[in-house]
């Protein structure tokens, strides 16, 4: 059978897997809402976030375990509190039949969302969320549709509440395609969990997001 590298921590694509990421590669096929979060929101979400314990944001290969693996995902996970969370989880499950319609997957619930801190120098390599067959963790294995929503803006050089770098970037490699989405305040990315993307690394203050996956029965 033909085998790629995975871009994932560990493991190797099938045939079969490579060819659905091409798939979903080939245009991208990215559905993109601004302002999702207003931008008081999304300003007291990053206060909290700023304020709340935090610990190393974990990368899940072919194990049932997280590790912390800083050569691949280096970035802080954020412990926010239950109204913040209830209010985020909220919004997007109403949210949800519209991202079924779009990408036509029964998609039925949606992961914890994870509050996301990348300091200076903070990436995360090209990888895939899931849905490569490759993943033993259920939670991995039924992901469909990647969510990711940015709560500070980016720029083009150090300014405050900014960041620098730390794009969100798509790839096909194949094609030697890539697609960059800018970093705006409150905007919300959606893309199947198949799709190679990437977090290049922060070049000057901090980059604040949230990131979350639904799923389908399994």
């Amino acid at each position: 059978m033909s085998r790629q590298c995975d871009t994932r921590a560990g493991g190797f694509l099938s045939a079969e897997d490579h060819e659905t990421m091409k798939r979903a590669a080939a245009d991208f096929e990215l559905h993109v809402i601004e302002k999702f979060f207003d931008r008081s929101i999304c300003r007291h979400l990053v206060e909290e976030i700023r304020r709340a314990e935090t610990r190393a944001a974990l990368t899940y290969g072919k194990g049932v375990s997280g590790l912390v693996e800083e050569r691949t995902r280096n970035v802080s996970r954020a412990t926010v509190s239950s109204a913040s969370m209830t209010e985020v989880m909220t919004r997007l499950v109403e949210y949800l039949p519209r991202l079924r319609d779009y990408f036509g997957v029964p998609v039925s619930s949606i992961e914890e969302p994870q509050f996301l801190w990348y300091g200076p120098g903070d990436f995360f390599v090209a990888h895939q969320d899931g849905n490569t067959k490759l993943i033993q963790l259920e939670s991995d294995r039924l992901r469909r549709i990647s969510l990711s929503v940015f709560l500070n803006q980016q720029a083009d050089s150090e300014s405050p509440d900014c960041y620098s770098g730390g794009s969100l970037v798509f790839s096909d490699r194949l094609r030697g395609e890539r697609r960059v989405i800018r970093g705006e305040t409150g905007k919300l990315v959606a893309f199947r969990s198949e799709l190679t993307h990437e977090i290049t690394p922060i070049e000057n203050g901090d980059r604040f997001a949230i990131v979350t996956w639904c799923r389908i029965v399994g």
